[in-house]
């Protein structure tokens, strides 16, 4: 049957294959007239989403709509009966074979059935990170299957004539420029390693809980002089790294970080390299600012939460908006590539996503690029917002405070290391934000509801000068607002309630919710 269909699929492309020139056609996006709305900010050109033609045909109702000779495509059959995230939604129960089948019904069912986002989902559920990618997640699925060679069937480029601005959407997020004005932007405060003091840092920037760039950090480190991704796949092809929560080898990750379009990029993000690659964690040291001794989860030894990654992704990818975990204050150090930067203080939520009052939930786009292009020029243009914006080149480490919102965008193929950790400037915050079992993050969850009582004793026992300086001994509302241990004379009776309750073995949720 496949086979069948196959050479069926084949004609058609064939019939309809367009010609060199017409691949390389680019349409505009919302409209596909010559000049932009009149409701459209602005009349530069970099505010237009030049976008690819969409290989199947597909448009926006808008455009369709806008194009009075193009005739539409809506031959679905009793499936009519669904709007277009209905009939997607169906069809993410259907098996590749009948998914084959149905795109030989009509052209719009082919658009649909071939809708990548779908095959994805089929790629992951039944191979995991065992994929050969080719072209496409559907090309990527067919390749699996078959194993290498020569595919009989490439890109299908047809015109099905299909308005549907859910499957175009999806398409835009893969193939938008990244628009100049993205990147146009730097707020934030740089200072060069060689001038600044551990001293100063604290007194500047992690006790004020201001983000910071500082060049030149990483100098000396044999990460930043090796690692690229030719490097990388020598040494480490063969081994498996956590790749959107699968073990994937990084020489199939390499391959589908290079050729990959995709507008919900699979993204390295893996805990455990240091200890699975030794090799790895010695190729970085920890900058001076946020050194062990600094970093009061430390005295949790092998039992502190997940606090290191190895990040690496391609062009568009990145990470959405969040904040840290555990009330942790974060430095990221890029290796490779560029970086683009939003950071906006705590409790100013972004724009675009929504929070819950605890926290615990964040809904958000999933596509950062479909947050940029929806959502950006709100931001820039609110009263609300005062962003911090940066571009992050190699050999800048970010310093991040604890309980600024922030994402991170891809501008190139990027590799980076990141590590959070928690001092006596973000003390008060993480002892808030674990009050509440569901906000603690990295540990197993026997431990959530213990965890802050398992910290202040760890404290207590391997760092007794940091306890009783800060824990140990009434402290005075001058002093804990001065050194950012808390914001008002509320969180200091707060916190003088809640450790003592901790000390006495109790648990309570006794900080403000206003911090």
């Amino acid at each position: 049957g496949e086979e069948i269909l196959g050479c069926r699929m084949e004609a058609m492309e064939e019939k309809e294959r367009p010609s060199k020139r017409q691949k390389n056609q680019h349409c505009r996006y919302p409209g596909d007239d010559a000049s932009p709305p009149g409701n459209t900010r602005g009349t530069e050109e970099s505010r237009w989403n030049v976008v690819q033609k969409h290989p199947l045909g597909v448009t926006t109702v808008g455009m369709a709509l806008a194009r009075r000779d193009r005739k539409q495509c809506r031959s679905l059959g009793a499936l009519s009966c669904l709007n277009d995230s209905q009939l997607v939604e169906f069809l993410y129960f259907l098996q590749p074979k009948d998914l084959l089948c149905l795109s030989a019904v009509s052209k719009a069912l082919c658009a649909f059935a071939f809708h990548d986002d779908i095959w994805r989902v089929l790629v992951l559920q039944e191979f995991g990170g065992r994929f050969q990618w080719h072209e496409s997640w559907r090309g990527t699925y067919r390749r699996t299957v078959r194993g290498s060679g020569k595919d009989r069937q490439t890109q299908l480029t047809i015109d099905t004539q299909l308005a549907s601005d859910l499957l175009f959407h999806s398409w835009m997020c893969k193939t938008a420029v990244l628009r100049p004005e993205w990147s146009a932007d730097d707020t934030i405060a740089h200072v060069n390693a060689a001038e600044l003091s551990v001293d100063d840092f604290v007194s500047k920037y992690e006790r004020p809980n201001k983000p910071v760039i500082i060049h030149g950090g990483m100098k000396s480190w044999p990460a930043f002089q090796l690692w690229d991704l030719p490097y990388l796949e020598e040494k480490y092809g063969n081994k498996f790294f956590t790749v959107g929560g699968y073990q994937i080898e990084l020489k199939r990750y390499l391959k589908y970080m290079v050729e990959s379009e995709d507008d919900q990029t699979l993204y390295l993000f893996d805990k455990h390299f240091a200890k699975t690659e030794p090799r790895l964690g010695k190729d970085y040291t920890i900058p001076k600012y946020f050194s062990s001794d600094r970093d009061l989860f430390s005295s949790l030894g092998d039992r502190r939460p997940d606090y290191r990654w190895l990040i690496m992704g391609p062009k568009r990818s990145g990470s959405t908006f969040h904040k840290d975990p555990n009330g942790t204050s974060a430095w990221n150090a890029c290796v490779r590539g560029l970086k683009k930067w939003i950071l906006l203080p705590p409790g100013n939520v972004p724009i675009g996503v929504v929070a819950s009052s605890d926290g615990v939930d964040v809904t958000a786009p999933v596509s950062l690029v479909e947050w940029f292009i929806n959502y950006y020029h709100q931001l820039k243009e609110s009263e609300e917002y005062e962003p911090i914006e940066c571009l992050q080149r190699p050999g800048d480490i970010v310093f991040v405070p604890s309980g600024w919102w922030h994402c991170v965008l891809n501008l190139k193929d990027s590799i980076a290391i990141t590590q959070n950790y928690v001092s006596t400037s973000n003390l008060q915050r993480t002892l808030n934000s674990t009050t509440t079992p569901e906000l603690v993050s990295g540990v197993p969850h026997d431990r959530r509801a213990g965890f802050r009582n398992e910290f202040i004793s760890a404290l207590k026992q391997k760092r007794p000068e940091v306890y009783s300086k800060w824990i140990g001994r009434p402290t005075t509302t001058t002093e804990s607002i001065e050194n950012g241990l808390c914001k008002n004379s509320q969180e200091v009776t707060d916190l003088s309630a809640a450790i003592n309750d901790s000390c006495a073995g109790g648990f309570k949720f006794g900080f403000s919710s206003n911090s």
